[in-house]
């Protein structure tokens, strides 16, 4: 299937089943297989594909090719179209991104372009315009049509690579391209526009230090202990599931700073703060001696008390070994919480004792 609907070019194609949804360039390139120009030698022309459509994605043409453009129709039936569509976009939209490159590589490059698509609006216009872009380039090639434009695309791949690298949660870049645009990335390497991908801190007692000591802008560490956090959540949340509560608080300090509801300087004091909760969670829970279940649990409790979070949390961790189906018993559940209400309603009144049960009982889902 893959074959047939990307690498495959039989002019002689006339018809195609249509019988699972697609949508986006994989549609437009399905409709491309069968709808390229063919004369035989005797004169024989095939007028146009034929799509036989049988789970009626042809209903809502426009909702399926979700190209921002009014030619969709078009392009079923004139396949210059996606090729002028191409040439339009590298001419009136390409050239600002060629300029906020022009003059700079490696990390002076990277940092130049981070400062500009920390603005959100800016970075998802960029990212719609070169999928847009790339969906176009994957059902052209291969085609002598774009022997012009090979090297600044590859300028533009390269630039999404990068700015996903910077600014996505967590993404195989790789993945992330098309595969026509991913072999010409990895065949194309005449020029290294950006040297490496922004390397990210050790959060350990020595990252706040080394942040000072780093050259970059703030805007840079903002966007760099942002993925460091995320980083290293993700590594460790298996072993220490409170970490969890510091990765959710990291994402919701990276929407207000996308958001411009805080600047760069609160959100790098935030993510600081994050930073030295995480240290001091590594070094309480070695303090401590608690197994990794009961620490959690003595984390997510510990901003309700003063004192004494430890010890609750040894009993709330004997509760959930006596109810030990309560997730999937409905009736252990109940008496769960019963119980749990008995410790935590006394002393921390009823609306914060039950956002601390149900906090307590996700993280030890999680």
């Amino acid at each position: 299937t893959e074959k047939l609907l990307t690498g495959y070019d039989a002019p002689i194609l006339y018809c195609m089943y249509l019988d699972k949804p697609m949508k986006d360039h994989t549609l437009l390139q399905a409709i491309a297989r069968v709808n390229r120009p063919y004369e035989d030698e005797e004169g024989l022309k095939k007028p146009s594909g034929f799509v036989l459509d049988f789970v009626g994605i042809f209903d809502n043409m426009e909702k399926a090719l979700a190209f921002d453009s009014a030619d969709v129709s078009a392009v079923i039936k004139n396949l210059d179209v996606p090729k002028n569509l191409f040439a339009r976009q590298m001419q009136d939209a390409a050239p600002m991104y060629f300029d906020l490159m022009k003059g700079l590589t490696g990390d002076k490059l990277l940092e130049h372009v981070i400062e500009y698509f920390a603005d959100k609006d800016k970075r998802e216009a960029f990212f719609k315009f070169f999928k847009q872009l790339e969906s176009l380039y994957e059902i052209i090639s291969p085609d002598k049509f774009l022997r012009d434009y090979i090297d600044d695309y590859n300028r533009l791949a390269h630039l999404y690579q990068a700015v996903l690298n910077a600014f996505a949660p967590k993404v195989m870049v790789d993945k992330e391209l098309m595969r026509k645009t991913a072999q010409l990335v990895r065949r194309e390497v005449k020029v290294d526009y950006f040297d490496k991908p922004l390397p990210v801190y050790q959060i350990n007692e020595g990252t706040l230090e080394a942040l000072k000591k780093d050259g970059k802008s703030d805007t840079v560490k903002v966007i760099n202990l942002l993925k460091s956090i995320r980083g290293y959540v993700d590594d460790n949340r298996t072993r220490n599931p409170f970490l969890i509560g510091i990765g959710e608080r990291a994402e919701a300090i990276n929407e207000l700073y996308d958001r411009r509801q805080i600047d760069t300087i609160e959100a790098l004091r935030k993510l600081e703060e994050l930073v030295k909760q995480a240290n001091q969670a590594r070094k309480e829970q070695a303090e401590k001696g608690l197994d990794t279940r009961t620490f959690s649990i003595y984390w997510t409790l510990k901003p309700y008390f003063t004192y004494g979070a430890d010890q609750l949390a040894v009993k709330v961790s004997d509760l959930l070994v006596k109810y030990p189906n309560w997730a999937v018993n409905g009736s252990e559940k109940r008496d769960l919480n019963l119980e749990l209400y008995g410790l935590l309603l006394k002393p921390i009144g009823k609306e914060k004792a039950k956002e601390a049960i149900e906090k307590v009982l996700e993280i030890v889902r999680q």
